[in-house]
């Protein structure tokens, strides 16, 4: 039976790896503003009824949010899986999203810090959720000579990691894995008086109980005990997408004083949840975020 589940799951993989690499084709063909239109309405009906992105926003929202009106529930939905799908193929055209990221509007008391941070070698740590499209402050940053690193997830589906991690490469460099050998080559980076960025709104087993929509969710506080060790300072950044198009707003916030490393994180999540609550369907519900949620 193990083995019946393990050929079915790499099956799944390879349908889901050729039909996007057959979207991606089809599409090249198309003017930018279009193809990320189009993508949208692709991930909506057809990739996502393959992933079950659907089901997983939907127990999210009952459970933090069970009093929204149903058809508030459906919309955002919709917008969630919108929101995805975009990114998704806003990251698979790196060429012209990077000219998007690069247009975006700054905002926020944290941009002037930034700049001075710069001129004298202080290490930042950029902390975000999956919100907007994240990816817009190394277009952003990077355009403007901020030598900027990038902690990333590899993709579950391996057959289509390797083309994800070619067009995010042509974002910005460098990019850390990862794992063990991901993140001494990121410190390194950091020690050495540069920055990066983190997104730390997942679901992390051995992270620490702390609250997020009043649930308890299990949350990574490394970013603050690296902001500690390292005298780095701590950012949070937010990227708000303006309606359904490729044109955004970068937040840079006040940073985050250093104290205890679950208060700081707590705090990171305070600031997430009062984002999402005004752009709801911006955030990535399709998380396994609370550990009640199957």
């Amino acid at each position: 039976m193990k083995n019946i589940q393990i050929y079915f799951v790499k099956f799944s993989y390879v349908i889901e790896a050729t039909l996007i690499h057959f979207v991606l084709s089809i599409l090249k063909i198309f003017p930018y503003k279009m193809r990320i239109n189009v993508g949208r309405l692709i991930f909506r009906y057809f990739i996502s009824p393959l992933t079950g992105n659907k089901k997983r926003i939907r127990n999210n929202l009952n459970l933090v949010m069970p009093s929204l009106p149903e058809n508030t529930k459906k919309e955002l939905v919709k917008g969630c899986l919108d929101n995805i799908g975009m990114t998704m193929f806003e990251l698979l055209s790196p060429k012209e999203f990077k000219l998007a990221g690069q247009k975006a509007k700054v905002i926020g008391p944290g941009a002037t810090l930034l700049g001075k941070s710069k001129d004298v070698s202080q290490p930042v740590i950029l902390i975000s959720g999956h919100y907007g499209n994240y990816d817009v402050v190394r277009a952003n940053l990077i355009s403007k000579g901020y030598q900027l690193g990038a902690l990333y997830r590899p993709m579950n589906n391996p057959y289509f990691n390797a083309t994800y991690l070619k067009n995010i490469s042509q974002i910005g460099m460098p990019l850390f894995a990862r794992g063990k050998h991901g993140m001494a080559e990121m410190m390194k980076f950091l020690r050495d008086g540069k920055s990066i960025a983190l997104l730390i709104d997942q679901h992390m087993k051995r992270g620490e109980p702390l609250k997020f929509f009043g649930k308890t969710a299990f949350t990574a506080t490394s970013a603050a005990k690296m902001a500690l060790k390292y005298n780095a300072i701590l950012m949070p950044f937010f990227v708000v997408r303006n309606g359904r198009t490729s044109s955004f707003e970068l937040h840079f916030e006040t940073p985050i004083q250093h104290s205890d490393p679950i208060k700081m994180t707590q705090e990171f999540n305070d600031r997430l949840e009062s984002r999402v609550k005004e752009n709801l369907d911006q955030w990535l519900w399709t998380h396994k975020r609370w550990k009640s949620i199957g």
